[in-house]
């Protein structure tokens, strides 16, 4: 982690990231008027073929063989989960782990201190339960189907329910305006909004920006269950458990960002993971002593 503390300013630059991305995804799926399965194998073939271009850069530019090989397998995970019937949830969620604990045990290194593996723990707890959501929407909650499924119904609920609290009527109209008259777009936009941040939380890749977008999933959860709605009150753990992500820069203990920060280019440890270029080349900077003067050098 960031021996320097945090600054609110770091936070800006993923949070602008976060939001385009969120703003081009929706663009493309509304404007496009993509279906969710179309979505879904559009993200897919992303997020697998990125995994195999950042296990590419761990092992040849980070040096770190053992990542790569747990970022690759947690990708052949999420193939898995999504491609093989009947779905094989023990088969899949072993293989998540096992990726995960690779990354973990490689990137321990990268980890300045060592006291954090809790922040560990919970960003990879979550980001399983978000890709677990994900698959199980998939497989059990018809949300592909074309129809939406059990999306479209929540959403016709939450549009129609009288109002409880002042931030229902608005949220209603964006369900009535925007959301219900595409609910399989938006059911897929979703389910893969799960998906991807889940995975990238869990690798501690690019965090800060899957924590805000994470985030923003929660909130609408929130809203459209009903901010005093006992039925948000796991999508109000999730909130929390991302804020917490995020504000501690979680993907610098035992996770990808720890590892990769100093390698990348400057533009990017900024903008995607939070990090100053100053903070980037002191992420794993391990004392050596030489001639009885202790001297810094990088793994």
């Amino acid at each position: 982690m960031i021996e320097g503390g945090l600054s609110p300013s770091r936070f800006f630059p993923p949070l602008v990231v976060a939001v385009a991305v969120l703003l081009v995804v929706i663009g493309v799926g509304t404007i496009g008027h993509l279906s969710g399965g179309a979505l879904l194998g559009l993200v897919l073939a992303l997020l697998l073929l990125g995994s195999l271009g950042v296990a590419a850069y761990l092992w040849l530019r980070g040096r770190r063989p053992v990542a790569a090989l747990g970022t690759v397998v947690t990708a052949i995970s999420i193939a898995i989960a999504f491609y093989i019937a009947p779905q094989p949830w023990i088969v899949w969620t072993a293989l998540f782990f096992i990726g995960v604990g690779l990354i973990v045990w490689d990137t321990r290194q990268d980890t300045t201190r060592p006291g954090a593996w809790p922040l560990a723990v919970l960003r990879v707890i979550f980001g399983w339960a978000w890709v677990d959501n994900a698959q199980d929407h998939f497989w059990n909650g018809q949300w592909f189907s074309g129809t939406g499924g059990g999306f479209a119904q929540v959403a016709n609920g939450a549009a129609s329910h009288p109002p409880a609290y002042f931030l229902d009527p608005f949220y209603q109209g964006f369900l009535k305006g925007i959301v219900l008259p595409s609910p399989d777009t938006w059911a897929g936009l979703t389910a893969c909004g799960e998906l991807s941040f889940g995975l990238l939380l869990a690798v501690g890749f690019i965090t800060p920006v899957a924590a805000f977008l994470s985030l923003w999933q929660s909130s609408n959860y929130i809203l459209m269950k009903g901010f005093i709605s006992h039925g948000a009150y796991t999508d109000k753990a999730f909130f929390a458990a991302d804020l917490v992500i995020l504000v501690t820069s979680a993907g610098l203990a035992y996770g990808l960002d720890a590892a990769l920060a100093r390698y990348v280019p400057a533009w990017f440890a900024k903008w995607f993971m939070g990090v100053s270029p100053e903070d980037a080349y002191g992420v794993a900077r391990k004392p050596t002593v030489t001639s009885g003067v202790a001297t810094a050098t990088v793994p």
